[in-house]
């Protein structure tokens, strides 16, 4: 069932406030240079929706074109067909706004924000920039009898402008295209809602996006740090105390990743061309050359900031949630929490009761070391001894911890019962280490994504230790956490 044209609109201007909510944030952020935000408007042409005010740099002026669907993508006859027989096309109204903002030399940045995919098909169109969103650097070194070359010479006579005219305002013409719908920009917005110590829950969301339409219904433009402030205590959104958030994008990118208070990308790092198929990297040196050293320097950025809680999420395997976990460790004064399965697991919960099942050691006398495989949600102890055996590792004895009675993906059902698994394991860890000798730890992890960060966040006064990557079949090493 389609929705009417009313009703489209209305969420459209709904997915437009949102948007807007999540800039005026920027204006409380202390790392931003942002004065506030203006909205609908008067003389900026077609990027009236959203207009970010900024000190030290040129104003941001946005666009928002949302789509109920988003099906349609972003084509190259949407770029040069008028909406009316006697309007413009929304290139040429682009251009207008080009001139429009562009004023004592200074270039405006302008973009353009849709749910809606780009047709990379297109000549033009598949030469935007990855670093940028950009088309103009690309398209400017089409030769020109190339297709690129000859769509941008279309382009140009559409407009009626020289090509070198027309590259420049493509230069400066952001295309935020292929965006999430509400529910990804609302976790963004809820991510920044938190940095600057306000509610981050669906209702303060919302109240956020009824601020923005209340200034708009009542003909308010501009919105300044003053008022966006006011308004905000007269709301009551203060309440929370301040929290980073930290999104790592192992095997998969975060399109929302740009409003954490840091965010890395580690995508290109892992061979293979889907999630499921990322699990190695191209050099294994990297865990420890460049990726763990990329952590600890956003854990001393956020402490900088003065930020002591840490929200984590991102698309990562164990042994990336386990690291984060030390990264942000109970040892340097973080809290840290992450969603797991919808509900918020934090360190700050008490620890609640958990029983573990810990196997007969198995001795493989084949060095000094100690090997622990982790079954919460599966039995992994057969396949952990199988690479063991055949591995040539210094591993004296395996030992695995299980969750009792069995492993199953429902074996820690929330956040006070991870941290009891937490704290059970790293004292059954203690107590071999103590009894081996053990001056390396082999850790080989199953189980839920926060009971990971949680382990990695208590995990201390423990020797060095190895962590291993679920290969299926086999394991490969992973990060190396000193002791």
């Amino acid at each position: 069932m389609s929705l009417s044209a009313a009703g489209a609109a209305l969420q459209g201007h709904d997915y437009q406030h949102l948007f807007a909510w999540y800039h005026a944030l920027r204006a409380l952020m202390p790392a931003e240079d942002v004065d506030g935000i203006a909205i609908e408007v008067k003389n900026a042409g077609n990027v009236d929706d959203v207009v970010v005010r900024r000190r030290t740099a040129a104003d941001e002026h946005f666009q928002v074109k949302y789509s109920v669907d988003g099906r349609h993508p972003i084509d190259r006859a949407w770029w040069v067909t008028p909406a009316t027989d006697k309007g413009k096309s929304p290139l040429q109204m682009f251009w207008k706004s080009w001139q429009t903002l562009s004023r004592n030399g200074q270039r405006p940045k302008m973009g353009l924000y849709t749910n809606r995919s780009l047709d990379v098909s297109d000549p033009v169109l598949a030469l935007q920039d990855g670093r940028t969103g950009t088309l103009g650097p690309r398209l400017r070194l089409a030769t020109p009898r190339s297709k690129p070359g000859l769509g941008r010479k279309r382009w140009a006579g559409h407009v009626g402008v020289a090509e070198a005219d027309l590259l420049e305002m493509l230069d400066h013409l952001v295309l935020l295209t292929g965006q999430p719908g509400w529910t990804g920009l609302a976790t963004s917005v809820s991510d920044r809602m938190a940095a600057v110590g306000l509610r981050s829950d669906e209702l303060a969301v919302e109240q956020g996006v009824q601020m923005i339409r209340g200034w708009v219904t009542g003909a308010r433009q501009e919105v300044d740090r003053q008022v966006l402030a006011a308004e905000i205590a007269r709301r009551g959104l203060h309440g929370e105390a301040r929290r980073a958030t930290v999104v790592v994008q192992a095997i998969d990118r975060d399109p929302w990743a740009a409003g954490a208070t840091e965010h890395l990308d580690w995508v290109d790092r892992f061979e293979g061309d889907h999630p499921r198929a990322r699990r190695q990297l191209r050099d294994p040196r990297d865990w420890n050359g460049r990726l763990l050293p990329e952590l600890e320097a956003a854990e001393r950025r956020i402490r900088a900031l003065g930020f002591d809680r840490v929200l984590v999420r991102g698309d990562m395997r164990l042994p990336a949630w386990f690291a984060a976990g030390v990264t942000f460790g109970d040892t340097r004064k973080f809290r840290v929490a992450c969603v797991q399965r919808g509900e918020r697991w934090s360190s700050d919960e008490a620890s609640g009761e958990f029983p573990l099942r810990v196997g007969a050691p198995v001795e493989l006398g084949a060095g000094g070391e100690l090997a622990v495989g982790l079954s919460v949600a599966n039995d992994i102890s057969e396949d952990v001894l199988a690479y063991l055996r055949s591995s040539g590792l210094p591993v004296g004895r395996f030992v695995e911890i299980a969750a009792a009675p069995a492993p199953s993906d429902t074996a820690i059902p929330d956040a006070a019962r991870a941290k009891g698994w937490a704290r059970a394991v790293r004292q059954v860890v203690r107590d071999q280490v103590r009894a081996t000798g053990a001056r390396r730890v082999h850790l080989f992890l199953s189980g839920p994504a926060g009971a990971a960060l949680l382990l990695g966040h208590l995990w201390n006064r423990i020797p060095g230790t190895q962590l291993y990557e679920d290969l299926s079949p086999g394991y490969g090493q992973a990060f190396f956490i000193p002791g």
